[in-house]
């Protein structure tokens, strides 16, 4: 039986942590954001070839955006005007600065509702797009979490995630734990603590970055309590998500960027082909635990009907896809290198490619299938098979590293 009075009071606690300190920090215009910056990666009209590879199941997508804090609800439906938008979250504040960043923008497909997303049932209605990203992590039950969002998945919706990663979190529970043992709470006086603390912590911490600094987020106090003083923050490492997506009957979709989790950026020879040889989710956690740099661990998940719109190589079935070259790639040097630009701290991607691999690259346009770009006259002079072969290779390898995406139908 669980210990509920703990439960409400670990959630109570988290509430008047986001009254107090708003995070992630407020935006106040979101055009301009939008402008700068793009659509948020979750977005519909980002993600849409991952969220759904068949084409969205309708124009009007009804999203839901569960624990959506002060700004995430509000720049979905700014940009995503023919869908309906529901924002909840448990914090008042943030969800008054939603209502704001409503008004200023003239939000008419946008509802915020202060509510857990615990109690979504109680909506009687489904989604086809839910959003749920840094949120299932805090709360006391995840598991209850992520069970509720999935019934009320629409059958043939998509699920966004985003959970703090285990690996590449390792300095930040070290901190967690110094500050709880000088007993730093989530007020001023805690962040006076935590801020003295961060001026001696040494270069080489785990907490130090790749690029030699302190995460970003810690450069003002709402960051530097909801990173450093939460009152509920657990991690996952690749096989815990595989179990906790399992375990509320849905199937992992694949992740927002496979060049995280890909064996070929890393290894070479022996060991790359070693690793390649390994299922799936053990290939990403090898390269999760050799890297250590996933702070973050962002995917997607559907109903398990839907498993059959995964992206797979194991047939020619694969020969129907429409390949998608992703945004940011761009040949570089004399065709040798295909280079997809990363922002740190994980840096470019770069996967060398043959001639051969370029001049079919160079026919991707986004309608094209597989098998149309193979009746291309400079693949004409091959066989079928050797075609398929070949196809076969050079598609999965540019999924592996995110380079290239794949959907069921044209644009």
């Amino acid at each position: 039986m669980k210990d509920t009075v703990t439960e409400d009071t670990i959630t109570e606690a988290v509430r008047q942590q986001y009254e107090t300190y708003s995070y992630p920090p407020p935006i106040e215009d979101g055009e301009k954001f939008l402008k700068k910056w793009g659509p948020l990666t979750c977005d519909p009209r980002f993600a849409g070839i991952q969220l759904w590879p068949e084409g969205r199941p309708r124009q009007e997508l009804r999203i839901l955006c569960a624990g959506c804090g002060s700004s995430q609800a509000a720049l979905i439906a700014l940009n995503n005007p023919d869908c309906t938008v529901l924002g909840i979250d448990l914090s008042e504040t943030s969800l008054a600065h939603s209502n704001r960043l409503r008004d200023r923008h003239g939000l008419a497909n946008l509802e915020l509702r202060q509510m857990s997303l615990l109690d979504v049932g109680e909506l009687d209605r489904s989604f086809d797009l839910i959003i749920c990203t840094g949120v299932l992590h805090h709360l006391p039950d995840p598991d209850a979490g992520l069970k509720a969002l999935a019934d009320v998945l629409d059958p043939s919706g998509s699920m966004a995630i985003m959970l703090y990663g285990k690996a590449g979190r390792a300095g930040v529970y070290l901190v967690q734990d110094i500050l709880r043992r000088l007993g730093a709470g989530r007020n001023a006086e805690g962040v006076r603590i935590a801020r003295e603390l961060l001026k001696v912590v040494p270069s080489k911490h785990y907490l130090i970055s790749p690029t030699g600094k302190l995460p970003h987020d810690l450069a003002h106090d709402a960051g530097i309590v909801d990173m450093l003083l939460h009152p509920q923050d657990r991690a996952y490492a690749v096989p815990e998500i595989m179990e906790f997506v399992e375990a509320a009957g849905l199937v992992f979709f694949g992740w927002k960027d496979n060049a995280l989790y890909c064996a070929d950026r890393y290894l070479g020879g022996e060991m790359l082909e070693r690793v390649l040889a390994l299922p799936a989710a053990e290939q990403w956690s090898v390269i999760d635990n050799l890297t250590a740099l996933n702070d973050r661990h962002d995917f997607f998940v559907r109903k398990p009907h839907s498993a059959r719109f995964l992206t797979r190589f194991d047939t020619d079935d694969f020969l129907s896809y429409v390949p998608h070259i992703r945004a940011g790639v761009r040949l570089a040097g004399d065709v040798n290198s295909l280079v997809l630009a990363r922002p740190a701290p994980q840096g470019e991607v770069a996967i060398p490619i043959s001639r051969a691999e370029a001049l079919m690259l160079e026919q991707v346009d986004g309608k094209k299938r597989i098998s149309e770009i193979l009746s291309h006259a400079i693949f004409t002079g091959s066989e079928p098979e050797q075609r398929t072969s070949f196809a076969r290779t050079v598609c999965e390898r540019m999924w592996r590293s995110g380079h290239v995406l794949f959907s069921r139908s044209g644009p």
